[in-house]
């Protein structure tokens, strides 16, 4: 199962709806539904604060198979109020997954309480 798939699951089993976690992350519903059907990418920032919202850990939200690493470009504006210029890793692979979690954390705690 993918991103997408592993949210829906667990929004589905927590009982909250599509409105309730986009107004948590202060994003459109439809960027959420994007989301949720593979449409469009996910910040790490935001699978960190929607397994905040879930009560649950990270790596439920997170695909469990193996698979490779795809690195792509975005140089628009995106829907939730991302930067021009962003790149976005998507990757399958469990253990770089938590590799890449490991280095991403301390980066995000600073970058929150600054």
């Amino acid at each position: 199962m993918d991103i997408g798939g592993n949210l829906r699951k667990v929004r589905s089993k927590k009982d909250f709806s599509q409105q309730e976690a986009a107004d948590f992350l202060g994003v459109d519903r439809r960027t959420y539904i994007d989301w949720e059907d593979g449409k469009t990418d996910i910040k790490v920032s935001n699978i960190l604060k929607l397994a905040e919202f879930f009560q649950v850990e990270v790596d439920e939200l997170i695909p469990k198979k193996s698979g490779d690493i795809v690195i792509s470009q975005h140089n628009t504006e995106n829907k939730d109020t991302s930067t021009n210029n962003s790149i976005v890793f998507i990757i399958t692979d469990k253990d770089t997954i938590d590799q890449v979690f490991n280095v991403i954390k301390p980066m995000l705690k600073k970058e929150t309480s600054e």
